[in-house]
């Protein structure tokens, strides 16, 4: 017998405008009263709401302002000046309670002042003087990290914990960077993008503290520096404005993270950098930066909607204004799809970036030195590489890349600056081939590989400069060539062979940054496959198992599940990006190829469409 809805079916909603996936997709800017005084990079008491914000110092060399002034939600009013005008520096508290520490005069200081509602007063140096810090906590719990000191455009990974009273030194960063955002609490911080080797070496780079250590995590989708951060929590963090060098491409671009992923949301009005900011994820100021060494006056202010509309999953509406009907699932099925061709079909060779700004150097057939970069969709030659090599992998981005090959007789490393590559200290075992990388350009580790016939356990570190051999070793010795990703202190390695290449190897193991764990099974064992994403969400693609095969596994930080396979099965392929957008290209079929192929999980809002 047929039930009530099947009769007479049921009703649906109808809205002119498709419920938000987020609160922080419904978000957008707006202008605000303009600030009395022009500046940017100052101490933001970037705790306070928007009703009640501070800004005090900040400008740029030769133009430094000690003004201080607060934010009623409508109108900026002066009150008493710091003690010392002063550019760069880490700021954070209330209106009532407010902190400043380090920054640039004529030169980097540590000095510290603290704001009592009333006045500032001098307190305690910090350990390290420097500026760019991102900076966290309160007046009494604070925290900074990172930074520049001299000389010139030397980051720092410097970390400290401020009580009140004094600082202490604590974990250092595990990436080394200046002009990067931050905030949270004293105990579960984030520092977020910023420049790592100089200033045309932009950062994506974002890691989580936890009151002991720091975690690398999701990057941004944009990289930059010198942009503003608003936090609720670490799993509810805003990130906004920057620029990829200081001064030059500015950004508009805000990105919301989720404690994993960072999602594009509503740009600024204005593209600009060096902002000082404060507020919440929900509720946020972007007041002053750059263009310009004094910076600006402007304020925009950071909404969402309200009444705010999320959808839920089962949801089914009509859009009156697209008139389609609409529903909202679960998050969508990853699929792969062909991407852009190759100038040089390639294998064996160095890959590294993202799905839309990512490298690929060298390689094989035969003795290639050419690099090409690709955008999301063509293909560009670069300056070629110095010498030419096979079995190799490379980490970075697109302005400041790594690459391990095996040359001839000994294995060459180059380093990328986005306009050229330069050859650089080699690792300690300068023999060894078909390894992983993981890691940045200036805090990386290789692990792995085989020096035929034996293949290798051994773990080295890159600091930037010099390779450095530890006692962690693999548990078990294996051939891997880009069966690994992650990060200096948090990496995953799977698969892989002993020299004869069977039996394939089905393990997958952890880095902790000391020592390797083995960890559940790949489904599939198989060898030269692409890994890419991180440590607790990473896809590998691709490989021999033993025949050249496109099976995909996804790891949640747990187990290995197996989705969609490629649309052509390569081994010795290249690749990077996350486990919501990733790339492999190049590789070997039954001959090779130089067909990109592209990692996507589609959005949860479906159309229905009549069938």
């Amino acid at each position: 017998m047929a039930d009530y809805s099947t009769i007479k079916g049921f009703t649906i909603q109808e809205l002119s405008a498709d419920p938000y996936t987020s609160a922080a997709a419904s978000g957008t800017w707006a202008s605000g009263t303009a600030m009395s005084t022009t500046r940017q990079q100052a101490a933001s008491a970037q705790i306070a709401p928007t009703t009640a914000a501070q800004v005090a110092g900040g400008g740029g060399p030769g133009s430094l302002t000690a003004n201080n002034e607060q934010y009623n939600g409508t109108a900026w009013t002066e009150v008493a000046n710091l003690q010392t005008g002063r550019f760069a520096q880490a700021g954070t508290g209330t209106q009532t309670a407010a902190l400043s520490t380090g920054g640039y005069t004529t030169t980097w200081v540590a000095e510290t002042e603290k704001w009592n509602g009333t006045s500032w007063a001098v307190g305690n140096n910090n350990n390290s003087a420097r500026f760019e810090m991102a900076c966290a906590g309160t007046s009494t719990a604070g925290l900074i990290a990172g930074g520049e000191g001299t000389p010139s455009s030397t980051p720092r990974a410097f970390t400290e914990k401020y009580d009140g009273t004094s600082w202490t030194e604590v974990a250092d960063l595990n990436q080394a960077r200046y002009g990067l955002g931050g905030g949270g609490t004293q105990t579960a911080a984030l520092a977020i993008g910023g420049f790592i080797g100089g200033p045309a070496a932009p950062s994506a780079l974002t890691e989580e503290f936890d009151g002991t250590s720091w975690t690398g995590t999701g990057d941004l989708n944009t990289t930059r520096g010198i942009g503003g951060a608003a936090v609720t929590t670490t799993e509810d963090t805003i990130f906004f404005g920057g620029a990829t060098h200081p001064g030059t491409a500015l950004k508009a671009q805000t990105e919301s993270f989720d404690g994993t992923t960072w999602t594009e949301v509503g740009d600024l009005g204005t593209a600009r950098a060096y902002v000082n900011a404060a507020g919440s994820a929900s509720a946020a100021l972007c007041m002053g930066g750059g263009p310009g060494t004094a910076g600006g006056t402007a304020t925009e202010e950071w909404t969402i909607a309200s009444p705010l509309s999320i959808a839920q999953q089962g949801q089914v509406w009509f859009n009156n204004t697209a008139t389609v009907l609409k529903g909202f699932g679960s998050i969508g099925t990853g699929a792969w799809a062909s991407g852009g061709t190759m100038n040089t079909v390639r294998y064996s060779y160095s890959g590294f970036g993202t799905q839309t700004a990512s490298i690929a150097a060298i390689g094989g057939p035969g003795a290639i030195v050419k690099s090409e970069s690709y955008n999301g969709t063509s293909w560009t030659e670069l300056n070629d590489c110095n010498t030419p090599g096979d079995s190799s992998c490379g980490i970075g981005s697109t302005t400041a890349g790594l690459i391990n090959a095996r040359s001839p007789g000994s294995l060459i490393v180059e380093k990328y600056d986005g306009t050229s590559w330069s050859e650089v200290n080699n690792m300690n075992d300068s023999s060894r081939g078909k390894r992983t990388d993981a890691g940045t350009f200036t805090a990386a580790l290789c692990v792995g590989g085989e020096n035929h016939p034996a293949v290798l356990a051994e773990t080295e570190l890159w600091d930037g400069t010099c390779w450095t051999a530890v006692a962690g070793d693999l548990n078990n010795g294996r051939s891997t060539q880009d069966g690994g990703t992650g990060t200096q202190t948090a990496a995953i390695v799977a698969g892989g062979t002993p020299p004869v290449d069977s039996p394939l190897y089905d393990y997958a193991e952890e880095w902790d940054g000391t020592s390797w764990t083995e960890v559940a099974d790949l489904n599939v064992a198989k060898a030269y496959g692409v890994a890419f994403g991180d440590q607790t969400n990473c896809l590998y693609g691709g490989g021999r198992a033993p025949s050249v095969t496109g099976t995909t596994e996804q790891w949640n930080g747990t187990s290995w599940t197996e989705v969609g396979d490629l649309g052509t099965g390569v081994e010795k392929a290249a690749g990077g990006g996350t486990a919501l957008a990733g790339i492999i290209s190049g590789g070997y079929s039954t001959t090779a190829v130089g067909t990109a192929q592209e990692w996507n999980i589609p959005t949860a809002i479906k159309t229905f469409t009549a069938s």
